[in-house]
Parts: C-alpha cells; sequence; structure tokens
C-alpha cells in the first residue's frame, strides 16, 4: 500500500516540512510500504492530491500534514471511498481533530503513524460538504469567522485575535431565531449557538460533547437558549471543559435552563430573522441562510496510530 504525506507549508508557525521531511526519510527505512511526500501549493490542494489518488481505486493512506484545515480537505475526497484512508499530523494551531483521540502526541509519532490502523467512522453531511467532528452554528461559529480579520492587523497573533473576535461579537446581536427540525419535529425559538457533534471536540478545545461516539450512527446536538449577557462568560469557561453533561446524556443542573440535548440522525436549521447565521464545519465558517445536516455512518476511513490510550477516544470499535 502507498502511504502519501500531504505536508501543507504555511500551517502553524513554520513549515512543517523542515521537521517532517528527515523524520519520514528515517521511519520509511522501517516501513514496507511505499511512502512519499508532497506539499501544498494553494488551497483545495491537499483534497486535490487525495482525488488524484483515489481515482485510481487502489489503497491508499493519506495523512494531512497541517491543521484542521488540511484534514478537512483530505477528508472531503476521502469520504464514501474505503480504500482511501485518511490519517492526520497535527501541526496547525488548533489540531481539534486529535483532541478526540487524546491529543496531538501519539499522532506526532511517525513510526507509529505508519503502522497505523484504519477504523470506519460516521460524518455529518452537509449540503455545504462533510464534517468529521462538529458542525455549529451562532455565538462561537460567530467567533471563529471573526478571528482572520483580526489576525490580518500588525502584530496581533491567534490569541489576540481571538480576543478581540469575542469582544466585537460580544457587542453586538447574539440570537438568531431559528426554525429547527430534529428527525423530523419541528420547533421554533431564539437561540445562541447550536453544536452538532460526531466528535467530541472543536473551536479549540471546547468539549461540546464530552460522550460522542464517531461510530454510533448519531449526531449529538447541543442547543442554547439565551443567555444574560454578563453570564455568557462564566458560562462559556464550563461548557469549555464539557460540565454541561453527565454521563447519562442529560444537561446538567446549572445549565439546564439554557441548553437542551438530544441525539438524532438528522437535524435542519434555518434562519428566520435578519442577522446572518454563521456556521463552521470543523473550522471552516461561512454565513448561511439553511443548513441540513445528517449522519452518514461509517463513510471515513480514518487511520489511528497505536497506543492511543481507550478511555479518550471517540470511537467505540477501536
Amino acid at each position: 500500500m502507498k502511504r502519501v504525506f500531504v505536508i501543507n507549508p504555511v500551517a502553524g508557525p513554520k513549515n512543517p516540512a523542515e521537521q517532517l521531511r528527515p523524520m519520514i526519510a528515517s521511519a520509511a527505512g522501517q516501513c514496507s510500504d511505499e511512502v512519499e511526500v508532497l506539499e501544498t501549493t494553494h488551497a483545495g490542494h491537499a483534497g486535490e492530491i487525495t482525488e488524484r489518488y483515489a481515482s485510481c481505486g487502489e489503497p491508499v493512506a493519506i495523512y494531512a500534514c497541517g491543521g484542521d484545515g488540511t484534514f478537512n480537505e483530505v477528508v472531503q475526497a476521502a469520504v464514501g471511498k474505503p480504500w482511501v484512508m485518511a490519517g492526520c499530523v497535527p501541526y496547525g494551531s488548533g489540531n481539534d481533530f486529535v483532541r478526540n483521540f487524546g491529543g496531538r502526541e501519539a499522532f506526532l509519532d511517525i513510526p507509529a503513524q505508519l503502522k497505523a490502523e484504519a477504523h470506519a467512522v460516521d460524518t455529518i453531511r452537509t449540503e455545504y460538504g462533510y464534517s468529521v467532528a462538529i458542525c455549529a452554528a451562532g455565538l462561537d461559529a460567530k467567533v471563529a469567522y471573526g478571528i482572520p480579520k483580526f489576525k490580518r492587523l500588525p502584530g496581533c497573533g491567534g490569541s489576540m485575535a481571538y480576543k478581540l473576535s469575542i469582544v466585537e461579537v460580544f457587542f453586538g446581536p447574539l440570537t438568531s431565531r431559528l426554525r429547527i427540525i430534529l428527525d423530523g419535529r419541528e420547533q421554533v425559538g431564539e437561540y445562541l449557538m447550536a453544536a452538532i457533534c460526531n466528535g467530541r471536540v472543536y473551536g479549540g478545545g471546547y468539549v461540546a460533547a464530552p460522550y460522542a461516539m464517531m461510530d454510533d450512527g448519531l449526531l449529538d446536538v447541543i442547543l442554547v437558549r439565551p443567555i444574560p449577557r454578563l453570564k455568557i462568560p462564566g458560562f462559556l469557561a464550563r461548557y469549555k471543559d464539557g460540565f454541561h453533561l453527565d454521563r447519562n446524556g442529560r444537561v446538567t443542573e446549572e445549565f439546564r435552563p439554557y441548553m437542551t440535548f438530544c441525539r438524532v440522525k438528522s437535524i435542519e436549521l434555518e434562519n428566520l430573522g435578519n442577522h446572518p447565521l454563521i456556521v463552521t464545519l470543523d473550522g471552516e465558517c461561512a454565513p448561511r441562510k439553511v443548513l441540513h445536516a445528517e449522519v452518514c455512518p461509517k463513510s471515513l476511513s480514518i487511520l489511528l496510530p497505536k497506543g492511543l490510550e481507550p478511555e479518550k477516544i471517540a470511537i467505540r470499535n477501536l
């Protein structure tokens, strides 16, 4: 089988290829598979490379070496093709995908990656593409959407851009009037945010669905109603750590006045208000009028290196 490392040279603070090329070359000498290293040259290139190898119809492992955006490109081209296995070598700023499996360390072990095994997981299908982890709309997506604008300011790094985006969103319109359809059941109301989860983590470490499983054929859906502005910072801090749900899938007492949770196969959001609804699919953000999301069971083969701790893994069939 061929194993292809696709490196995004602009992911992270410096070109990952400087570290990865010698590490891959060293590990490849101990691997019986054919190993190739490529670098992307433009946006969407990782997806184009994946599509090219996928078209051959032969088993291939494609490792996205970069951030969640690079991995997302590979995923779009690999979904529905069981012979294409998507791996992740996290060199971006967020690296939320690998947080669903305990963090970066095991995924940075190149010899372990060359022995990684494929596991079939669900994806979230939308009219805008596929998500392997979380699709979200509302407050959190607005913050993510605003970060690139502030990053363009002189001396404004990722952390400062994130804080400035929070301030901008906080003093703007916070909620949206939504029509929501959950497995055919309709409801209408004002909502602060919605998280549609196949995985557990998004947004730089927010544990939106602490007990979600990527291979159970269901989406974990968190809906948040309006919250007084002064309570939002404390709410988000507790939400980030996953304290809003217990192991039985119940909303904890402190979150109950503002949050509902359910597991469904499909959900539809329609923005009935005048303000744009910002939607994010695994970190890729855009304003949308509607969003339809449904689970696609076992539609993607992902590569997991050996040595992961079972209790930290968001799949059942390891």
